[in-house]
């Protein structure tokens, strides 16, 4: 009988479908299915508030929403007028996506009509941040290479705020050359922007218009003809630290409170994270050369990179179709004073030669190229639905974990476990079918 910690019933009985995510499960986790609906790259991937469906964006100009649950694709919308870029789930059934082609405008789409909703004017050069602010609100933030950081709420047209961060002095390079990216806090009350890829500034929602309230060089990844800041995640649950995408590949983590830097994530020789091996640009023009626009998209605006939502594990794509992640569980408890350099502790092996690019969402662990469901569900929605419901009824009586065991082991007969090998439970079908067959007869005794 598997042993389970008091931090995984915890999860289990919170959410029996959700993945518990320690080092041996993230070991086994390997890419079990591909779609290869694109001829084109795609450049952005995102979840929405369940984790049940996924959106990507594509330089063929789709957008195409994935079922992660059943592990099958659903809709597809075209962009062909305007390019896209960039997708966020906002309201159920509503995406937000910046413009690639004609402007630089925001749309807010509806995917039930594939009608526009409303359209977020205001920036004038490309977009190279969108992200809607944490659960429980209706507000976004984005940048732009025109120097401006905008917040903006789902049912206004005009942005809630602008900003136009400085850039630190004495740099020889604009945010044109430099670029800008921003991202909120797990609490949505922080917004960071890195500047020209040399300071770091954090702004408070409510007082955006008063200017950074701490900002911090970062002599790092700021020389002249360096790497350029792609992108930036704030790391979950809580955003003590921020982790930095880099163009050349590498990833810096920041104390979110300090801004100091404290560690820089390495790719192994073979697993390319550069930007350097790519032709195409986002929207659509000659990608050649180093500007910011062509550097950064070139890197997918940090799109290559995300972290699992328990904040421990950092995860990206390479070009060889793989995916690798490093173990940044023990951030705290290392020393901050000389920054320190981290290795991937792992990969999951891809098929193919065109890049990937990861997202996590709260239920499933990692996104390729394509997003790779968490379990492969073939039974339809109503069935599944009704043995996940009788599974939550039998969780809730539930007092050891014995008695956890033969609910989760109830499901996965019910459903079809041979198909189900990469479910949260258990680690292959065969291992599963051992257990319920020991236990069974352990209860017949």
């Amino acid at each position: 009988m598997a042993d389970y910690s008091a931090e995984t019933l915890s999860i289990l009985r919170a959410d029996p479908l959700k993945a518990v995510l320690t080092s041996k499960t993230l070991s086994e986790f390997h890419i079990v299915k591909k779609f290869s609906d694109n001829k084109a790259p795609i450049t952005s991937l995102d979840y929405d508030s369940t984790g049940a469906l996924a959106i990507t964006t594509s330089t063929d100009e789709s957008l195409r929403i994935y079922d992660c649950v059943r592990g099958v694709r659903g809709q597809v919308l075209y962009s062909k007028k305007y390019g896209c870029s960039l997708a966020q789930f906002a309201r159920p059934g509503c995406v937000a996506y910046a413009s690639t082609k004609i402007n630089d405008t925001i749309r807010y789409l509806s995917c039930e009509t594939n009608q526009f909703i409303r359209y977020f004017v205001g920036h004038s050069l490309m977009v190279t941040s969108l992200q809607r602010s944490p659960e429980g609100s209706t507000t976004m933030v984005s940048a732009a290479l025109d120097g401006t950081v905008r917040l903006w709420d789902w049912e206004t047209v005009n942005p809630v705020a602008t900003v136009r961060p400085s850039v630190p002095p004495g740099r020889l390079r604009g945010i044109e050359d430099s670029g800008i990216v921003a991202a909120f806090d797990p609490s949505g009350a922080v917004v960071a922007v890195a500047v020209a890829s040399s300071e770091l500034q954090l702004f408070d929602v409510r007082e955006m218009s008063r200017g950074p309230f701490k900002t911090s060089t970062l002599p790092s990844v700021s020389s002249l003809g360096g790497p350029l800041v792609a992108g930036m995640h704030f790391v979950p649950p809580v955003g003590d630290y921020i982790l930095l995408a880099m163009t050349d590949g590498t990833s810096h983590i920041v104390d979110a409170f300090s801004l100091d830097h404290h560690a820089t994530l390495v790719p192994t020789m073979h697993d390319n994270l550069s930007s350097s091996t790519h032709s195409f640009s986002i929207d659509g023009s000659n990608a050649n050369g180093n500007s910011a626009i062509s550097q950064m998209q070139k890197a997918f605006l940090g799109q290559r990179l995300t972290i699992t939502p328990d904040g421990k594990t950092a995860i990206a794509g390479g070009d060889n179709g793989s995916v690798i992640y490093w173990d940044i569980s023990q951030m705290g408890g290392l020393d901050a004073q000389t920054p320190f350099q981290l290795s991937p502790v792992g990969v999951w092996s891809g098929s193919h030669n065109d890049g990937s690019i990861a997202s996590a969402s709260s239920t499933a662990a990692v996104k390729t190229d394509t997003p790779a469901a968490a379990g492969t569900i073939t039974k339809d929605s109503a069935e599944y639905q009704a043995s996940v419901d009788k599974f939550y009824a039998r969780l809730t009586e539930a007092k050891t974990s014995k008695q956890i065991l033969v609910a989760k082991i109830e499901l996965i007969e019910e459903l079809d476990f041979d198909l189900y090998n990469e479910g949260p439970f258990m680690a292959d079908a065969n291992k599963r079918l051992k257990e319920i067959t020991a236990l069974k007869a352990k209860n017949a005794d």
